[in-house]
């Protein structure tokens, strides 16, 4: 059954219960009503009556009572005579049994013609008997029930109307929201979000869907990109590590022909399979720890010392690289509580980068400092920076910059991701920029636990 039908049979069935309850309660009263004041009649007259000659002052108190009261004479044989009629000339017909049995109480008698009726007992065995007719009573009740059927069947009608003006709006909505959960489930995207106006639950629950297509279309965008990035990246890795393999397989072959080189060309050829080495043993090593850190929760329970560990990078530096220019601003003593030997990597990647990226003679700056969100750590250089793009939506999963770079470096390329998954996992915050150099700028925030 649809929902419109059975709001219709709803909103009918509670149309139907109200009107017949209140029509019921209304018609009944006024029939009691009726059935009251005549017996209120009746009894005046019962009460009013001459013991002396009961019948005289009977049919006297009905004419000055101005009513359709009938009287009547039951004798000692069983006839009934009827001493003052109704004013159309009405004479009462009742069974004379039925009459002479019912005497002490007002009481409806009659089948064709019903009246209200008191029989009282007078002397040598015969009654007087008081009925007013009700038949009028009797037909009003009947009409008053048409005129409640009627106006049900029109209740009836206008419930429906109105439930179907009402509801349509939302069943359409309803509608369109199931249409749009179809398309989802059969995999097309919503071009254009359809936003509901209103404040029913209806409307609500549109909204509610649309930011939860919203979400999810764009967690599948992510995904997609993160899966191009790797398919990207598994592309440039295999390329890095076919690289150093042809090499290395040209030179094993050289030197398996050992006899036709000298002591010169055995060096050069042992050096460059040492290099080629090393540079697939740093590619699978960030490849195994990105891996890692993404699959295993890790220990976050070291009390770190930022200020120790950036000294140390920022006293390498200037050892390795004295002309640099170097400014910094660290506070002492500034901890965090996470994982030691990641935020080791962390802080290596940025000053690897840094000497591998940047001219010796380039100027630097390190700052590190408290701040309302946490600790915040900031390096920047003078080189010439990433890309616009970076700078607008971060360093991606798996993402690399320039290969040939990084080749011609030794590095892996993958010193970013490696440096946004730690900042992930003590759940910080990276941002890019560029720095007052020209350069490129890390901006780093780590929240503060409470303990």
């Amino acid at each position: 059954m649809r929902l419109q039908t059975r709001f219709a049979l709803i909103a009918g069935a509670i149309t139907s219960l109200a009107s017949l309850s209140i029509g019921y309660f209304a018609i009944t009263t006024a029939f009691n009503s009726e059935i009251t004041r005549v017996d209120e009649l009746i009894g005046r007259v019962t009460t009013q009556l001459d013991s002396r000659d009961p019948l005289s002052s009977a049919v006297f108190l009905a004419d000055e009572s101005d009513s359709e009261l009938l009287v009547a004479l039951l004798d000692s044989s069983g006839e009934l005579i009827t001493v003052r009629t109704s004013a159309e000339g009405e004479i009462l017909e009742l069974p004379a049994v039925q009459v002479k049995n019912r005497t002490g109480s007002i009481e409806t008698l009659g089948v064709k013609e019903r009246y209200r009726v008191e029989t009282l007992e007078l002397p040598q065995d015969s009654f007087l008997v008081l009925a007013y007719p009700i038949r009028d009573i009797y037909d009003n009740r009947l009409i008053n029930i048409e005129r409640l059927a009627l106006f049900l069947l029109v209740a009836l009608l206008l419930a429906f109307a109105a439930t179907r003006v009402l509801i349509r709006p939302d069943i359409k909505k309803i509608e369109r929201l199931a249409g749009r959960a179809r398309e989802i489930a059969n995999g097309r995207k919503w071009e254009i979000e359809v936003v509901e106006n209103g404040n029913s639950e209806v409307n609500d629950l549109s909204r509610a869907l649309n930011q939860m297509v919203g979400y999810l279309q764009n967690a599948l965008e992510g995904e997609r990109r993160n899966s191009q990035k790797m398919q990207e990246f598994i592309g440039d890795a295999s390329h890095e590590l076919r690289t150093p393999l042809t090499v290395i397989k040209g030179y094993v072959e050289l030197l398996a022909r050992s006899e036709q080189l000298d002591a010169d060309g055995k060096k050069r050829a042992i050096d460059r399979l040492t290099n080629e080495i090393g540079r697939m043993e740093r590619l699978i090593s960030d490849l195994l720890f990105l891996a890692e850190i993404g699959e295993r929760q890790s220990q976050l329970d070291d009390a770190v010392n930022i200020s120790d560990l950036l000294r140390i990078q920022l006293t390498d530096l200037k050892l390795l690289e004295p002309i640099r220019e170097i400014e910094d601003a660290i506070t002492p003593e500034v901890f965090i509580i996470g994982s030691l030997p990641h935020m080791q990597q962390l802080l290596a990647n940025i000053f690897s980068n840094i000497r591998r990226h940047t001219p010796q003679d380039s100027p630097l700056y390190a700052h590190l400092d408290y701040v309302n969100e946490g600790v915040r750590i900031r390096i920047g250089d003078g080189g010439s920076g990433l890309p616009e793009e970076v700078y607008q939506k971060g360093v991606q999963q798996f993402q690399r910059f320039d290969s040939s770079r990084s080749r011609e470096s030794g590095g892996s390329g993958l010193g970013m991701s490696i440096m946004r998954a730690i900042v992930a996992e003590h759940k910080g915050r990276m941002e890019f920029r560029q720095s007052r150099f020209g350069g490129l700028e890390i901006d780093i925030i780590f929240p503060l636990k409470e303990d």
